[in-house]
């Protein structure tokens, strides 16, 4: 838009030059019409306010159609914000039952308590560097052992898609999963 207007300057500049050098008059016929003595100068300059006024008629069109489009699109926006919100919430909501479901199938109590907090709070030794966990998960193993309401399978990853590609075709599992 603003080379359109920067274009329409430099065209009247160039016809305001052209209308200055040449200041003779001649006689002009347009179809039925016969006009005498026309400065030289008169047919450009109404040429170039054609032109000029439909750049002009162009560039108000395109800013509003802008502004319309930029409008529709910002209530749409505005409409779908509070969808965007509740959708991360829920997200977030998911995120946290996904980890306590996963961390109640490895066997991991989320109320600390007895040999469980042992294992989630990290061992050290007097020397200041970390032991080894095994007596810990050993601890943990037996107080999983004695509790039959937390006695779950133990996690398994789920197989990469290489993986389950290679079982395909050896034969190990069905295609559907």
């Amino acid at each position: 838009m603003l080379l359109f207007l920067i274009l329409l300057i430099a065209a009247g500049v160039i016809v305001g030059f052209y209308a200055a050098q040449n200041t003779g008059a001649h006689d002009v016929t347009l179809f039925n019409w016969h006009w005498s003595a026309i400065p030289d100068w008169l047919p450009v300059v109404l040429a170039a306010a054609v032109i000029g006024g439909l750049f002009l008629l162009y560039m108000m069109y395109a800013g509003l159609a802008f502004g319309f489009r930029h409008g529709s699109l910002r209530r749409r926006i505005t409409t779908h914000e509070s969808a965007i919100g509740d959708l991360r919430t829920e997200n977030q909501r998911l995120r946290e039952e996904n980890a306590r479901v996963r961390a109640e199938l490895r066997g991991v109590d989320r109320g600390m308590t007895g040999a469980t907090a042992a294992a989630e709070a990290p061992a050290y030794s007097e020397a200041g560097t970390r032991t080894d966990r095994m007596a810990v998960d050993d601890a943990a193993a037996r107080e999983t052992a004695r509790d039959p309401a937390r006695t779950t399978e133990p996690y398994r990853p789920r197989p990469t898609f290489g993986e389950r590609v290679r079982a395909f075709f050896t034969g190990r599992e069905p295609s559907g999963y």
